[in-house]
């Protein structure tokens, strides 16, 4: 009888085995083998993300092209008229459990798939016609797939690395020896993991806490979002308190990346302040597009 990890590389190679139990069978070995790191990621993959505070990744984002239903004519491409906000509208991070996007591929023989828009974003696109129409975002079926080869890959290359330090598993247990030289290892699952650099995705570890440093990629974000906040500020529906506090803490935030020694701990905090007074604004597209470029 093989041991746990070989028999996760053989249902990582076959495409018969679904991701979800492929993931299920990953959990069983993080589990034993105590490895937090990697049990955290495989249960928000079957649980999904619906922690406010634990980041999608990138690996998840998908992009479609939004279109309005014609009871005439179909479907038919929505002009938004900002390449800003179209930009923001055709692409998406989804949270859903694997099992959920497992469904999608397995049971839709459609190429093309429809992501509905929240309720509130919805009746504000649809405020911007002339004519009203339902908008969606239609995606190919290609990007739902992408997101699970990735995380067959993800688990492929956990469990060569495991074997390669003779972590294999004894049927359904490991071995003593087998859990120190696991307990040695260091997993990094946001390096691990494509695309998840830099994000605020915290390990369910003891006494852990979210940082978030300030390279030079993420100081030309900032900037991006100090440029567009300046042009857009003005269509906030915020009361005067609100506006004036987000304007000092955007403020601050462009004073220290001015300085030639910026403070990252004011900047971080200022930004904790931004994000909170932008997700207090409900169902702004504005406020929505601001978080994104923050």
């Amino acid at each position: 009888m093989d041991g746990l990890v070989l028999e996760l590389q053989r249902d990582a190679l076959n495409k018969m085995a679904s991701v979800t139990d492929l993931l299920r069978k990953a959990f069983v070995v993080s589990k034993k083998l105590q490895i937090v790191e990697m049990e955290t990621w495989i249960r928000n993959e079957l649980y999904g993300y619906e922690n406010v505070e634990t980041t999608i990744p990138d690996y998840r984002k998908i992009r479609g092209e939004v279109k309005v239903f014609n009871p005439y004519r179909g479907w038919q491409p929505l002009n938004m008229g900002s390449s800003k906000i179209a930009e923001l509208l055709s692409t998406r991070h989804i949270g859903q459990p694997v099992s959920e996007l497992d469904s999608l591929v397995n049971e839709h023989q459609q190429n093309i798939l429809q992501v509905p828009f929240a309720q509130e974003t919805k009746n504000q696109i649809m405020n911007l016609m002339k004519v009203p129409l339902e908008p969606s975002l239609l995606v190919p079926q290609t990007e739902i797939v992408g997101i699970l080869d990735t995380i067959r890959n993800e688990i492929l290359n956990w469990s060569l690395d495991l074997e390669s330090r003779g972590i294999l598993g004894d049927g359904m247990s490991f071995t003593k020896e087998e859990k120190m030289a696991a307990s040695k290892i260091t997993y990094q699952v946001t390096n691990n993991i494509q695309n998840m650099n830099n994000s605020q995705f915290q390990q369910d570890s003891a006494g852990a806490t979210q940082t978030l440093t300030i390279c030079n990629e993420n100081s030309s974000n900032i900037k991006e979002f100090i440029k567009h906040f300046y042009e857009v500020k003005d269509s906030l529906d915020l009361d005067d308190l609100a506006k004036r506090e987000l304007c000092t803490e955007v403020k601050t935030v462009e004073l220290q990346l001015e300085s030639p020694k910026p403070k990252q701990s004011i900047i971080s905090e200022s930004i904790k302040s931004i994000r909170s007074i932008l997700e207090g604004v409900t169902g702004s597209i504005v406020a929505t597009g601001l978080l994104a470029l923050l």
